[in-house]
């Protein structure tokens, strides 16, 4: 039988030591602790289960989370920075003595939110960590079936508020929420989120709706265009395009985070899939998830592009005149 001792459980990622009570999943051979696989309910790799995978322990390195702060909701033990539990995806603000983890934490009466107002965002039953308004976010365990510490590494930065988004559709059962970027700058804000079906959908909508205007700019400018359109027609097209246009903005607003849940979850579950082990899944969950600057830049500069191409046609003594026009 393997040795265990000085492997990493595949739950909660703590070195195991002599004298842990130590169980293995029948299946793929993955270690845990016993408490650590009750509070899973399944080995974390049952996904994989059927298809050959072998669980591999990798090299056993040292535990380096040993003066690391516990979490006050599971008790894990985290690295001495983190902000985040990585077992449960807690705010930590800093750290928890691991002292501290030795008297249960405090918690709001069921059915109040955990800044004392009643019908909190938990819902009948919920219980919230006291203290600031971030660790009263008792959020759950998993969404969609991926762990909230690994929505806390493919998000990054931004983690706690898509998660709490994410909590409040869960409870209320809605799949609409308020993405304020998404209402002003839909195309930047999909493509900064690595949606790029919808913000390429997006931004071809914001140029499509743009070309009426454009045609009555070059109207009053007297440069002819191929559509025989009248000035009353035209105007009933920008108007029709400018309710078009506010119609896909107040949608993405109402979906931005939905859809981003969505797309997110399948992407982290093909990086699960194609992952030989969970370390390497989690690497690729930093390395692919969160924003994509570069995306909004290049959206920016094909903008930039299309407005000076478009005025370059129209010379500069006509965009003066344009100037003077409107």
């Amino acid at each position: 039988m393997m040795d265990y001792k000085g492997c990493k459980c595949a739950s909660c990622h703590k070195v195991l030591k002599e004298g842990d009570d130590i169980v293995i999943c029948p299946e793929c051979g993955a270690p845990y602790h016993r408490e650590c696989y009750a509070a899973e309910g399944r080995c974390v790799f049952s996904a994989k289960h059927g298809k050959g995978f072998e669980y591999v322990p990798p090299e056993a390195k040292p535990d380096v989370n040993a003066n690391g702060p516990i979490c006050p909701v599971c008790h894990a033990q985290n690295p001495p920075d983190t902000l985040f539990c990585e077992r449960c995806g807690q705010p930590m603000r800093g750290g928890v003595p691991p002292q501290a983890a030795q008297s249960s934490p405090q918690y709001a009466e069921p059915g109040m939110s955990g800044t004392g107002m009643p019908g909190g965002f938990g819902g009948p039953g919920a219980q919230y960590a006291t203290g600031d308004v971030m660790t009263q976010l008792h959020l759950a365990k998993e969404y969609d079936g991926i762990s909230t510490q690994d929505w806390m590494k493919y998000i990054g930065n931004s983690a706690p508020y898509y998660l709490y988004q994410f909590q409040r559709m869960d409870e209320s059962g809605r799949k609409t929420s308020f993405c304020w970027s998404a209402l002003f700058i839909p195309e930047f804000y999909f493509f900064y989120r690595k949606m790029w079906g919808w913000g390429a959908l997006a931004l071809a909508v914001s140029l499509i709706v743009s070309i009426p205007s454009l045609l009555s700019l070059m109207a009053a400018l007297g440069i002819a265009t191929a559509l025989p359109l009248s000035a009353s027609a035209l105007s009933t097209l920008i108007t029709v395009c400018g309710l078009l246009n506010w119609g896909v903005r107040i949608a993405s607003c109402l979906f931005g985070f939905y859809l981003f849940r969505q797309s997110a979850a399948r992407r982290m579950r093909a990086m699960k899939d194609d992952s030989t082990d969970d370390d390497r899944y989690r690497t690729e969950l930093e390395r692919r998830g969160g924003p994509s600057r570069v995306a909004v830049v290049l959206v920016g500069v094909l903008l930039l592009v299309c407005s000076f191409a478009f005025s370059a046609w129209i010379g500069p003594d006509r965009l003066m005149s344009a100037f003077y026009l409107y």
